[in-house]
């Protein structure tokens, strides 16, 4: 496995640009036809017909290109986390482009992220690992991830606002934490292929292809419900933060991707987890309704 951090960084931090832009102008189109009371059929057919949620798409398409030449790289455990640059990133495009009001709570909340990351980077520097599991590892991570998961979602439908957007947004990081643990393997066993025959047999049999499919398209569903609550920050910042944790603390278990130790590098760590903690949850206990455009 790779370790190439001056190209993987990039990448993802144009992944996540790619994401927050895909965020900002699905949520403005799904909780547009929420509202509106006059429209007919049901949510994601309405959202098919628009202009703005297909440019959405687009984004969302290249920014999972990017990520996945990304986690093809470099461990999952400094990706991830480098994920989280799409809440600085969908604040300002929000503010400049979709004319929606941030409060100061919302900026110092994305300065606090953005130093958090760049202190994660520094301070983590986590050995490689291999995308190599026991059967019974794969089983249970499978099993509380699913489980967690439904139980968020059923909880979700019996609620409404921001807190469904919330449960919704946990429901689609599941989803899309676990796919990237399956994209790790994935993209190794392509890598181990040779030739464009051998390649596609790894597709069509491997387990893993399947399983990224599945999650993929699952938590973009859930994710338009969340966008369709109302609430961009409580769905962005939901399924961001349990994206994250997700791979990073699956990638530690099922690959082995230990940061290093020392106690410099843990204060370092340590801190700038705070700092985007901090940043995270300012974020999330601002006030996004009515600051939408419509």
């Amino acid at each position: 496995m790779q370790n190439e951090p001056v190209i993987y960084i990039p990448l993802t931090l144009f992944s996540a640009l790619g994401f927050a832009a895909a965020a900002v102008l699905q949520q403005a189109e799904a909780a547009a036809q929420e509202r509106d009371a006059s429209a007919t059929g049901g949510l994601m057919r309405r959202l098919l017909t628009r202009p703005r949620w297909w440019l959405g798409m687009l984004a969302y398409v290249l920014a999972y290109g990017l990520q996945l030449w990304a986690v093809s790289l470099g461990p999952v455990v400094i990706i991830q986390p480098l994920i989280a640059a799409q809440l600085v990133f969908a604040l300002i495009l929000g503010t400049f482009f979709m004319r929606r009001r941030a409060d100061s709570r919302e900026w110092w909340g994305a300065i606090a992220v953005t130093l958090g990351l760049a202190g994660f980077i520094v301070g983590t520097d986590p050995a490689p690992g291999s995308p190599h599991a026991t059967d019974r590892a794969w089983a249970i991570s499978v099993g509380a991830t699913g489980g967690l998961a439904a139980l968020c979602f059923l909880w979700g439908a019996r609620t409404h606002g921001a807190l469904r957007s919330s449960l919704y947004g946990t429901v689609a990081g599941l989803g899309w934490g676990f796919m990237i643990i399956l994209m790790k393997v994935l993209t190794h066993q392509l890598a181990e292929s040779s030739g464009g025959l051998a390649m596609l047999e790894v597709l069509v049999w491997s387990p893993f292809f399947y399983g990224l499919l599945v999650t993929a398209i699952g938590g973009f569903v859930v994710l338009q419900k969340a966008f369709a609550a109302g609430s961009l920050t409580h769905a962005l910042v939901s399924y961001t933060v349990v994206e994250i944790v997700l791979a990073v603390v699956l990638g530690i278990l099922l690959f082995g991707e230990q940061p290093k130790t020392g106690w410099v590098r843990g204060v370092v760590t340590g801190v700038s987890a705070l700092l985007m903690l901090v940043g995270i949850i300012r974020l999330a206990s601002s006030h996004p309704e009515g600051t939408q455009a419509t």
